[in-house]
């Protein structure tokens, strides 16, 4: 990843409370959230779908 200058970045929307809050929502069940799994060297597919606007949410790294 380094050698082709590949960025991340992550971004939190409201306040540590209101993470807080949706981490105990979800919890509850009363969240869904959008998210598609990747191994971790399974990256560019995963660079690729986000591209290509297959992912719908999140696309999470799993190591």
């Amino acid at each position: 990843m380094i050698s082709t200058e590949i960025n991340f970045i992550g971004n939190l929307v409201g306040s540590y409370n209101d993470l807080q809050e949706l981490m105990t929502l979800a919890a509850q069940g009363k969240v869904t959230l959008h998210t598609t799994r990747y191994r971790l060297e399974d990256f560019q597919q995963a660079l690729d779908d986000l591209d290509a606007g297959r992912v719908r949410g999140r696309a999470i790294l799993v190591p």
